[in-house]
C-alpha cells in the first residue's frame, strides 16, 4: 500500500472494519472530490464540483453485447456469446444488462459477503472532517442487483451483488459551500453488515469502513498573500479574442503552458496528468458551455475509453498542440489531474480536477508571410511578388505560396464520387457529382468567397449560382465535433435509364454541354461594418 505524508495531512489508517465484517471480501470504497475549474481573461472560475462515495461488495463480469431478451443455450450463438447466457438479472442493473434484457453470458461472478444489498436506509456518514458537512447524514442511493447462476445445470444459485452510492454536487455558485464542507481528512461511513441468519427478518448489524481523501491542487487562487494553485502561463501569442477565445495558429504548432502543480497536493505515485481539447456543446459560449463528455478533437482516436493523452509526469508544465485543425475550430484546452490512490485495505481516493481554458484557431496573414516571405519586400496582401497572376490574399486563402511562381492556387474541378463503392450493388445515397470549397472562417483580416465560372475559357468571368444543371450551396458539417463549412456544388443531371448499369436514383453525371466550363473561387477582403 502507498502512504503519502503531506504538510496538511499525517498518516491515518485509513480502514476500520468492524470485526464482524470477513477479511478478504470483494469489496471497494471509494471517495471522489471533483472540481472543474475555467480560465477566462482575467480570472480562473469555479464551474462546479462534487463529492462522491461508491460502495461495491461483489461482482459479476459479462461479455457486453451478449445480454439478451432471452435465453440461449451454449453454442447457440457463434462467436464469443456461444457460451451461453448462463445468467439472468432478477433485480438491478449491472453490466449493460436490464431486467428488459436479463440473460447475459458470465464469465466470472463473486457474491456480496460483507455487505447487505437492498438496505440503503441504513447507510449513512457516522463522522468526517471538522466542516460544514451534515452528519450524520443519509440519502444513499441504491443499485444493488441479484443474478441467477447457473442457468446451464440443475444447480441454480442466487448471488446478490451490493452497490450504494451518492453524489452530492456543487453548481458553479457554490465554490464557497464546497470548500467549507469537502476537506481533507477520514471520513466515516456505516453499511448494513450480510445477515446470514435463517430468519426472513432482516436484523440490522453496523458495518463501518473510514475512507481517506487527501489533498488536491486547485485552481489559481490568493491564499495568504500567496498565489497557489494551477493557471494557464502562455498560448501561441497569448492574444483573447473579443468572442472570449485565447487564438491558436492555424500555421505553427501552439506550445502550451501551464503552472502549480507542486509535490504538497500532487504526488507521482498516484496521480495521472491527462491533456485533450474538448467540444463544446455551445461553441458560442466558452465560459457557461457544458462540453460533449469522453469526446475529444484531439487527440482523435477513440480507444473505447475517454480520448486523452497521459502525460509523462503529472508535473509536466507544457504540451505542444499540432497545427491540423481547421480554421475557426474552437475547443476547450482540459487537464484533468486523476487520482488512483489505494488508501487502505478496500478504500480508495478517486479525486480528480480539471482545468480548462476556452481556444479557437484562428488563420492569421501576418503568419502565412512570416512562413513564406524571408523579406519584408512583397508582403502586401493584395500585391503579386512572384507575378504568377494571384494576388497574395488568394494564395494565402486558397493554400498556395505567394512567393514562389509555380505555386499557384488549384481551380476546382467537377468529378464523381461515391460514398462507398459496393461491387454488384447500386450506387449508395451520399454520392454524387460535383466539387467543394473549404472555406475558411475566422481568418484575420476577414475574407469573402466568390464562386466564378467561365463559359468561355477565362475570358471573362461571373459569379456562379444555382442553375439548371447545378446547385450551389453553403453547408455546415460537423465531424468529431469539429464543425467546419463548405461550399458545395452538386450536379442535377442524372444518369440516363437506358445508361444505367444499377437502377439508382442518386447517380449522377456532368451535365450535358458544361464539360468545357472552369471554374474558380475569388477571394476578396471583407469591407469593415
Amino acid at each position: 500500500m502507498i502512504r503519502i505524508k503531506t504538510h496538511y495531512l499525517p498518516l491515518i489508517s485509513a480502514l476500520f472494519v468492524s470485526a464482524a465484517m470477513p477479511l478478504g471480501a470483494q469489496i471497494s470504497l471509494s471517495l471522489s472530490s471533483k472540481i472543474s475549474y475555467r480560465q477566462d481573461k482575467k480570472s480562473i472560475n469555479f464551474k462546479g464540483g462534487s463529492f462522491d462515495m461508491d460502495l461495491v461488495d461483489g461482482h459479476v463480469d459479462s461479455i457486453f453485447g451478449c445480454n439478451d431478451p432471452n435465453y440461449f443455450p451454449p453454442g447457440y450463438y457463434i462467436g464469443i456469446c456461444s457460451p451461453g447466457t448462463a445468467g439472468f438479472l432478477s433485480s438491478g442493473s449491472i453490466n449493460g444488462a436490464t431486467i428488459q434484457r436479463p440473460y447475459l453470458v458470465v464469465t466470472s461472478l463473486y457474491p456480496a459477503i460483507a455487505i447487505e444489498p437492498f438496505k440503503p436506509q441504513f447507510v449513512s456518514l457516522s463522522a468526517a472532517p471538522a466542516s460544514g458537512l451534515p452528519r450524520p447524514s443519509g440519502g444513499f442511493k441504491d443499485d444493488s442487483a441479484t443474478v441467477y447462476y447457473n442457468l446451464n445445470t440443475t444447480s441454480i444459485q442466487e448471488y446478490k451483488i451490493t452497490h450504494y452510492f451518492l453524489e452530492r454536487e456543487y453548481a458553479k455558485s457554490q465554490r464557497t459551500k464546497f470548500t467549507s464542507e469537502i476537506v481533507p481528512g477520514v471520513y466515516q461511513y456505516v453499511f448494513p453488515a450480510v445477515d446470514n441468519s435463517p430468519s426472513e427478518d432482516y436484523v440490522f448489524r453496523p458495518a463501518p469502513i473510514s475512507a481517506t481523501i487527501y489533498p488536491m491542487v486547485e485552481g489559481l487562487a490568493n491564499v495568504n498573500n500567496t498565489e497557489q494553485g494551477v493557471v494557464f502561463t502562455s498560448i501561441n501569442n497569448n492574444k483573447w479574442s473579443p468572442k472570449g477565445f485565447i487564438e491558436l495558429s492555424y500555421f505553427r504548432p501552439n506550445v502550451i503552458k501551464w503552472k502549480g502543480m507542486n509535490p504538497d497536493t500532487v504526488f507521482a505515485a498516484v496521480d495521472n496528468l491527462y491533456f485533450s481539447l474538448r467540444a463544446l456543446r455551445d461553441p458560442k459560449n466558452p465560459q457557461g458551455s457544458a462540453l460533449v463528455e469522453r469526446e475529444a478533437m484531439f487527440p482523435a482516436f477513440d480507444n473505447g475509453g475517454d480520448s486523452r493523452v497521459l502525460l509523462t509526469s503529472p508535473y509536466q508544465t507544457s504540451f505542444t498542440v499540432p497545427p491540423i485543425f481547421p480554421s475557426g475550430m474552437r475547443a476547450m484546452v482540459e487537464l484533468q489531474l486523476q487520482r488512483d490512490f489505494q488508501t487502505g485495505g478496500v478504500t480508495y481516493d478517486f479525486s480528480s480536477r480539471k482545468f480548462q481554458i476556452p481556444v479557437m484557431v484562428v488563420n492569421r496573414y501576418t503568419e502565412y508571410t512570416d512562413i513564406n516571405f524571408a523579406k519584408a519586400r512583397g508582403k502586401d496582401i493584395l500585391s503579386d511578388p512572384d507575378k504568377d497572376g494571384f494576388n497574395n490574399l488568394n494564395e494565402w486563402i486558397l493554400g498556395s505560396n505567394g512567393n514562389d511562381f509555380a505555386s499557384t492556387p488549384e481551380p476546382p474541378t467537377p468529378a464523381p464520387y461515391q460514398a462507398v463503392n459496393i461491387v454488384g450493388g447500386p450506387t449508395p445515397i451520399g454520392s454524387y457529382y460535383g466539387f467543394n470549397v473549404n472555406v475558411q472562417t475566422a481568418t484575420n483580416p476577414k475574407v469573402a468567397y466568390l464562386l466564378q465560372r467561365s463559359t468561355d475559357q477565362g475570358k471573362t468571368w461571373q459569379k456562379f449560382t444555382e442553375d439548371d444543371n447545378w446547385t450551389v450551396d453553403r453547408v455546415t458539417n460537423v465531424e468529431r465535433n469539429i464543425v467546419t463549412t463548405q461550399i458545395q456544388v452538386r450536379s442535377k443531371i442524372m444518369v440516363p435509364d437506358e445508361q444505367q448499369v444499377f437502377t439508382n436514383p442518386n447517380w449522377y453525371i456532368q451535365p450535358p454541354g458544361t464539360l468545357s466550363d472552369i471554374y474558380r473561387v475569388k477571394i476578396t477582403l471583407k469591407k469593415n461594418k
